[in-house]
């Protein structure tokens, strides 16, 4: 800006040289003295204009440099929430591994439950078919203390899943009592079989069931792991 009054300023110092030389005879009888003095200012009018001109070049150049320095840092902030947004995903994706797994062990741990009760049924009701109830002198626990887990993964599934463990254990929880009732008596003689009857009946209706829930956890077993896989 200073350098465009500067021009301005000799612009009019030139205006009011002319006016001088065309009001004294002097300058008009040396006109080439007048003539110079203008061409010197026409000059200097050049130089400013050209350094000007140089000036605004660097304004704008320095501009541009600051547009790219931005336009850099704009870049740096993109790729950081781009690493972000990654490791975002990568966590999640983590998290959801982790809960597959898990959800797998469950499910595991929930067959081995139900293949443990299973055997425990079929001896005793080999026991019954074969008349050899009196060979053992206790009652084994067929209800293993862990099994809260299968309803927990039944509930996960279905309502009707759930339903049908709840009664199937419910059974079986019965015959350990019947069983438990009938051998405490030590004397054979003296053993009720009533007790002995109502554990058959629940441990041979509850068995049917209890392949029907193995066979549906087996399945949801599968279908996790496949997932698992993807």
């Amino acid at each position: 800006m200073a350098r465009k009054k500067w021009i301005v300023t000799i612009w009019l110092v030139s205006v009011a040289a002319t006016l001088i030389f065309s009001a004294f005879d002097w300058f008009k009888t040396n006109e080439h003295v007048a003539l110079w003095l203008e061409a010197v200012a026409l000059v200097f009018i050049f130089g400013l204009d050209y350094v000007n001109r140089l000036d605004d070049s660097e304004k704008h150049a320095q501009q541009h440099k600051e547009t790219l320095e931005q336009l850099e840092l704009l870049g740096q902030h993109v790729e950081a929430a781009k690493k972000q947004a990654d490791s975002s995903s990568e966590s999640l994706r983590l998290l959801k591994v982790q809960g597959q797994e898990q959800q797998l062990r469950e499910l595991w741990r929930s067959l081995l439950i139900l293949d443990e009760i299973r055997v425990q049924i079929r001896f005793w009701v080999n026991l019954f078919d074969e008349n050899r109830w009196n060979a053992v002198n206790e009652a084994s626990k067929i209800m293993p203390v862990d099994s809260s887990a299968v309803f927990n993964q039944a509930a996960r599934h279905s309502n009707e899943l759930w339903n049908k463990v709840r009664e199937t254990f419910r059974m079986v929880t019965n015959a350990d009592y019947q069983l438990s009732r009938y051998y405490a008596q030590q004397n054979p003689a003296y053993r009720l079989p009533s007790f002995l009857e109502a554990a058959k009946g629940n441990l041979k209706d509850a068995e049917p069931k209890l392949t029907e829930i193995v066979g549906a956890f087996t399945a949801f077993e599968g279908a996790e792991r496949n997932r698992h896989r993807q």
